[in-house]
């Protein structure tokens, strides 16, 4: 009677699955590591020492019914004991009724097995209602459990309803929180949420920076504490600071594929910019990693042949890349180059031109000049009705 728990390992489908045995009046879950495929499980109702006979049928209707290995069948019925299918055709059925495809059961009873022997309104209803209630569609819904099944073996009051509040304080509505949550199913019922946004609170993030990573990015978050502050710490080493709000694209950007990064690499070689220029241009503005080819390939083009900028002095200002081309880029240098073929404005082209507001832009660059260059409203007017047509 002393020993209050038993552990097991064993693995189903490459997937960790750590059983703990429990006394009826000491059952519990513990920790869940959010990774991509290291999950802790629990069940009191589950023994090793079942009959051959139900082993046998627990082995099968795994096999049969959710394409189990045969060997990670055995595995998993030492500790997963079906006496008939009645319970678990039960949970199947239930889940069904919410749109849960085939596939998507399959994946959720492989990652966890012992979700079989629920209660489907004592344990899953509640929490399924509950993503429901925040505003979830049922598109939303079935890709949170699918992804992370163990939200389902979680507490719903002990974990999952505070970390939904925790992103929900950052967020601002539940609306945006489930997003958040529906770009990365882990956030929802993981162990280290408060300690990452902690930590980045900490390395000197502005609540806004991390706000941003919840919606946009939250998937830099699928780590521990070790391996967020591994990612934090090449970013700085680059001379960027993390209260700065270009902190949390670099983190993304760092996070792509090799290939990607290098073709990106390439691009910009292609249209003269120079590895120092590209490493600058990344510190300057990291979002520029991030800008898709053909995007980048139509503003290098344009300010490169079309309005004769020098390559590296581009390179200076990686954030005009990002700017719209059609909206803001084409009007405003139609009305730049107008200016500089009649020597009105002198020295060439500043760049700062395209940052300003469309109110400093209009008096800078139009208005003051009307009594020479008269027409030059319209022909912005005209541009800038030309992009509007074009959405």
């Amino acid at each position: 009677m002393r020993e209050c728990f038993r552990k097991s390992v064993f693995h189903i489908t490459g997937t960790l699955v750590i059983v703990r045995r429990t006394s009826p009046q000491t059952q519990k879950l513990f920790r869940c590591v959010p990774s991509s495929s290291c999950y802790s499980t629990a069940t009191a109702t589950a023994t090793a020492t079942g009959s051959s006979k139900e082993q046998s049928f627990t082995v099968n209707y795994l096999i049969n019914k959710f394409g189990f290995y045969p060997e990670s069948a055995l595995s998993a019925s030492k500790y997963l004991i079906l006496q008939n299918s009645e319970k678990p055709d039960s949970v199947v059925a239930f889940l069904r009724n919410y749109g849960f495809s085939d596939a998507q059961l399959n994946n959720i009873f492989r990652r966890v097995p012992p979700l079989l022997l629920s209660n489907p309104t004592e344990t899953l209803s509640p929490k399924l209602r509950f993503l429901l209630f925040k505003g979830a569609s049922t598109t939303q819904l079935l890709r949170i459990v699918s992804t992370n099944p163990v939200f389902l073996h979680r507490s719903l009051q002990n974990r999952s309803v505070p970390n939904f509040n925790l992103l929900k304080g950052f967020l601002q509505s539940d609306e945006r929180t489930i997003v958040s949550i529906y770009r990365n199913p882990f956030l929802i019922c993981s162990d280290t949420l408060q300690h990452q946004i902690d930590f980045l609170l900490d390395v000197g993030f502005r609540k806004p920076c991390i706000t941003r990573l919840l919606y946009q990015w939250p998937s830099l978050l699928i780590c521990n504490i070790d391996c967020l502050r591994n990612k934090v710490d090449e970013i700085r080493k680059l001379g960027i600071d993390p209260s700065r709000a270009s902190f949390v694209p670099a983190m993304y950007a760092k996070e792509l594929p090799k290939a990607t990064l290098d073709k990106k690499v390439e691009l910009y070689k292609r249209w003269g910019w120079t590895d120092d220029a590209i490493s600058k241009a990344f510190v300057k503005h990291p979002f520029c990693m991030l800008i898709s080819d053909r995007k980048l390939e139509d503003g290098l083009d344009f300010f490169i042949n079309n309005m004769g900028l020098d390559p590296l002095v581009l390179a200076s200002y990686p954030v005009i890349l990002s700017l719209s081309l059609k909206k803001r880029i084409v009007p405003r240098a139609s009305v730049l180059q107008f200016l500089q073929s009649k020597d009105l404005i002198k020295n060439g082209i500043n760049a700062a031109a395209f940052f300003v507001t469309e109110k400093v832009f209009l008096q800078r660059y139009v208005i003051k000049f009307m009594d020479e260059a008269p027409q030059l409203l319209k022909l912005y007017e005209e541009k800038m009705n030309l992009s509007a047509m074009d959405k």
